[in-house]
């Protein structure tokens, strides 16, 4: 038994041996050919490699509509981009020369951040006061310098005397924006984005002669919305001497893209994303031999807006079209513009904020200069920038306070006599349109007597009615998101700013019809209808539903309904008011525009608030349906008429609206 123990000990050993002596012959003969066969072939690859490591842009979320609809998206493009490492400093100039060959004669745009005119004379670029003051930093000169001085100390300090004038400042202009946007080895420099794929297939072709010049795919902005909601969803651009501070404390590098205006800028922090980081190993002649992941790259988070992009388009046809309509038959007296907005009755949310004339938000990015020199100013937002008188629209607030304040009862009258008398130096005067007499007020509000809401007005004094006015959102913040203009009212505080006097008797009599000084917007308009609708109940307005990420897989962040400001009016006190704005309403006798044949009451109040002596705009505030409002909505027509004909085509328009979800409800379920 002990003698065939010690065979089986001594026959493993053996085998084990063999194991051993198989491996290390393996291993020797792996060594002799990586240190002797490829030993050379690896040391001339590890000399003439060069290892960088590089950002990896995020992709940028999306912006989607309240149903998931996409307006802002991305796509994988083209850019030309040079390495610090490949290219030698003799050789700079004349490289970024070769390649302005090439882009000229392909058409193809550079990037070019100097805040100096591109053409003689030249002049310092307007609103880039922190850029010129960086500018002349760089090139080491005093803040009196001026831009010949700027020019004349690039050229010596970029090595440009020996190029032509116009080259010179387009070099000058590269140059600068390498410097600024710290071009180093550690950094690459996008020389021109979205390059055409014939012009990727050249700098390719041409590659051996461009050390130092790639072509990498990398994300960019695609607005496929157009020109729907285009002043919502704002501009993107590059990073300016002014924000970098900020910027550069969130991880920013001077290359990122940033958002500069409406949702884009508000919402950077979300859409930005995190960028990653790779390593690229490349030969001598710019040829990749690895790329490794170093960080994963994270996209931005998509956010989902409160408007309906379907609805919006819609609405904005229509206010074109009315617009274009009126001065076809008007032309010496065109409107200059309008908007139109539609809020969720419920809670705020904006569903639609329509201006005109409006743009493509694409060809803001290619075409700015001439849009912003355009008749009519398309590049406003008016419905959140755009500040109006709100003229006869404000009467259904001035009602609401007084019935509030017990100055008038539903039953009160006061008499019409054409001309309000109750003061002696200022009688302004009423139409009497559909009415004259004793009138309460219902049929004031359907008739639109200021007779009634002088001296309700009076009664009340200025200071009550702007209490009023600003429970009800007008000359108030909103609380919208993106950038909206507060707006005014008028009052002895106003009108102290500008150096004038306050005339108690005629100005309060005025500001009670929503004239003087009162300048709101036409989201503070439909607010206004909805703080009616409700009751005296005023919500934040809201651009944005909620914040996903990316694949929609996970909620960050929700708008809930949020209470700005209350006032208890009473159920026979908003019963009055709705009534007489059904009655403006059934005022309205052209067949083609009557709410009467409706199947639902619409509450209404028209406006026509002047601008000057001889102009007028076209206002109308509202909600429907009348008993159950669902949405409220204000118009605005500068220098137009007839706004209230526009009502029953909103309306249509609104209840035909195919509101078809497309986005996942539920966490955890992404999109088929």
């Amino acid at each position: 038994m002990a003698g065939n123990t010690k065979s089986r000990m001594i026959h493993r050993v053996i085998v084990l041996g063999l194991i051993l002596v198989v491996f290390f012959g393996v291993v020797s003969v792996r060594l002799f050919q990586f240190q002797i066969v490829e030993g050379q072939e690896s040391l001339e690859k590890a000399i003439k490699s060069t290892s960088s490591t590089v950002k990896v842009n995020a992709a940028r979320g999306e912006i989607v509509d309240r149903y998931g609809r996409p307006m802002a998206t991305n796509e994988v493009v083209y850019n030309l981009v040079l390495d610090y490492n490949f290219i030698k400093s003799a050789n700079l100039n004349n490289t970024i020369d070769k390649l302005l060959v090439i882009l000229k004669n392909e058409k193809v745009d550079w990037n070019d951040l100097l805040p100096i005119s591109k053409t003689q004379p030249y002049t310092f670029v307007e609103g880039r006061e922190k850029d010129v003051e960086n500018l002349k930093s760089i090139l080491r000169l005093n803040v009196y310098a001026t831009t010949q001085n700027c020019i004349d100390a690039a050229i010596e300090a970029y090595d440009l005397e020996n190029y032509p004038p116009e080259l010179q400042r387009q070099m000058i202009g590269i140059r600068y924006t390498m410097q600024y946007q710290e071009f180093s080895r550690y950094t690459r420099y996008t020389f021109a984005n979205e390059i055409p794929i014939q012009t990727v297939a050249l700098i390719k072709e041409l590659s051996r002669e461009l050390p130092g010049v790639f072509i990498v795919e990398q994300y960019s902005r695609k607005y496929v919305s157009g020109n729907v909601g285009s002043a919502i969803l704002g501009s993107i651009g590059p990073i300016y001497a002014e924000e970098y501070a900020e910027l550069k404390e969130k991880g920013y590098a001077l290359d990122s893209i940033v958002g500069k205006s409406g949702v884009e800028k508000a919402f950077e922090p979300y859409l930005h994303g995190i960028d990653g980081k790779e390593t690229i190993v490349q030969n001598e002649d710019g040829s990749v031999l690895e790329v490794n992941t170093v960080k994963d790259a994270e996209a931005g988070s998509t956010v989902m807006l409160t408007i309906d992009s379907a609805l919006q388009k819609k609405i904005q046809q229509l206010l074109g079209n009315f617009i274009e309509e009126y001065n076809r038959t008007n032309p010496k007296v065109p409107c200059d513009g309008g908007s139109i907005v539609i809020l969720d009755a419920k809670n705020n949310d904006v569903l639609t904020a329509a201006t005109y004339p409006n743009y493509d938000i694409n060809e803001y990015r290619t075409n700015y200069s001439e849009l912003a020199a355009q008749k009519g100013t398309p590049l406003l937002n008016r419905p959140f920038m755009g500040l109006y008188r709100p003229g006869s629209t404000f009467k259904p607030i001035v009602a609401a306070a007084a019935l509030t304040e017990g100055i008038i009862d539903p039953q009160s009258k006061i008499d019409c006599t054409r001309k309000y008398t109750f003061y002696s130096s200022y009688q302004p005067g009423c139409l009497q349109h559909g009415h004259r007499g004793p009138i309460n007020v219902t049929n004031a509000l359907k008739w639109s007597c200021n007779i009634f809401f002088y001296d309700c007005g009076r009664q009340l004094g200025i200071d009550t009615i702007n209490e009023y006015a600003n429970l009800c959102g007008l000359g108030v913040d909103t609380g919208l998101e993106i950038a909206h203009a507060v707006g005014n009212m008028s009052g002895p505080e106003y009108s102290a700013k500008f150096g004038s006097k306050w005339y108690n008797e005629g100005n309060t009599l005025q500001a009670a019809i929503g004239q003087m000084d009162t300048n709101v917007t036409v989201l503070q308009m439909a607010t206004a209808a909805s703080t009616l609708a409700n009751k005296g109940t005023r919500y934040e307005t809201h651009i944005i539903r909620k914040i996903v990420s990316h694949d929609f897989s996970k909620t960050i962040n929700e708008t809930e309904p949020v209470v700005a400001s209350s006032f208890n009016l009473s159920n026979k006190a908003y019963d009055a008011i709705k009534q007489g704005m059904i009655g403006a309403g059934e005022t309205i006798t052209n067949p083609t525009y009557v709410l009467t044949d409706l199947d639902y009451q619409v509450a209404i109040k028209t406006g026509t608030p002047q601008t000057s002596s001889t102009k007028t705009n076209s206002a109308v505030i509202g909600f429907a349906p009348a008993d159950t409002p669902e949405i409220c909505f204000a118009v605005m027509l500068e220098n137009g008429a007839n706004a209230n004909r526009l009502v029953k085509q909103i309306l249509d328009i609104y209840y035909a609206s195919d509101n078809i979800q497309i986005y996942p409800d539920k966490t955890g379920t992404l999109l088929q």
